[in-house]
């Protein structure tokens, strides 16, 4: 059993390091984006996008962190 929660914290952590990195690229590049005076509809589509992507990352980062508490 110890085997099993070792390699699930490992991998989450790994996840969670994928996760975070992703995550501040996303930030990185919306900060960009609103830097702009105004948005091509490309642009906008973008920003939207990023949006929910950085959400679903954050909520699954938050997910990770509560399984590597429970695994401790």
């Amino acid at each position: 059993m110890e085997k099993i929660r070792v390699a699930t914290s490992e991998v989450a952590g790994t996840e969670a390091a994928r996760l975070k990195a992703r995550h501040d690229e996303i930030e990185k590049r919306l900060s960009e984006l609103e830097r702009h005076l105004s948005l091509t509809p490309d642009e906008q589509i973008e920003r939207s996008q990023l949006k929910k992507e950085k959400l679903r990352a954050k909520d699954r980062l938050a997910q990770l962190s509560a399984t590597l508490r429970k695994a401790s």
